[in-house]
């Protein structure tokens, strides 16, 4: 195959075995890289791999283990994918396990796990990775002489305006407020920017109902044609 070229086409068995041990700790732009696929191939193969029915039980240990690993590395509609659960639930245990920082001594096992992630994780996200005050995640990664990946921290500082946070309670808002009302109105109730809405409900696979687009559709009509009348009789 010629170098730089994407693959396309059908998945393979060890593509698919590779996307699942890439995915959850590389993410999709890294694991697309390094499969020689788009990112947007990425991504579809791995939602259609780990579609299925949503877990409601409790979460246990590995539960919280997988979510750690991933938490920054995937989107969140693709991080519940993985984990069967709710993108709410998902980000409720998240924030369960930022309220459970700890302030011991580091094991080596963590320490480890920071060189391996430190390099394309926030120091927030870091934060659930590995239950650590990002104050403590900071020092240590100034003793072990870590740094951020270059890929990462270009991206990183091209990031927009930083928003607040997006709390659980503020999600299941916009999870009712988004398919029947516009943007502009969610964005006013929510205290936030259209821009803002738009993005979350995009990582939270959120769509607007058929009845708001047919309303927004007949409105953009009568706007159009009656500024058509307007101009005509003038």
């Amino acid at each position: 195959m010629t170098a730089g070229r994407l693959r396309r086409g059908n998945w393979s068995v060890e593509e698919l075995q590779r996307l699942r041990r890439l995915l959850p700790r590389r993410g999709v732009a890294d694991a697309a890289r390094l499969l020689r696929r788009s990112p947007e191939s990425v991504r579809r193969r791995a939602l259609a791999l780990f579609a299925g029915q949503a877990r409601r039980a409790g979460w246990t240990p590995d539960d919280d283990a997988a979510l750690r690993q991933s938490w920054g590395a995937l989107e969140p509609r693709l991080l519940a994918a993985t984990l069967a659960r709710s993108v709410q639930e998902v980000q409720r245990r998240a924030q369960q396990l930022r309220a459970e920082l700890r302030t011991d001594a580091w094991s080596r096992a963590e320490e480890r796990l920071l060189k391996q992630l430190y390099g394309t994780r926030r120091d927030e996200d870091l934060e659930v990775c590995l239950q650590r005050p990002r104050s403590e995640i900071a020092r240590v990664a100034a003793r072990l002489c870590l740094s951020k990946d270059k890929r990462f921290a270009k991206v990183a500082t091209a990031v927009r305006q930083p928003m607040p946070r997006w709390a659980p309670a503020d999600v299941e808002l916009l999870c009712r407020l988004y398919p029947e009302r516009d943007n502009l109105e969610v964005a006013r109730l929510l205290h936030r920017s259209v821009a803002s809405v738009a993005n979350k409900a995009n990582l939270l696979g959120l769509r607007k109902s058929a009845s708001l687009l047919a309303r927004i559709g007949r409105a953009n009509v009568a706007a159009r044609y009656g500024a058509s009348a307007s101009g005509a009789g003038s």
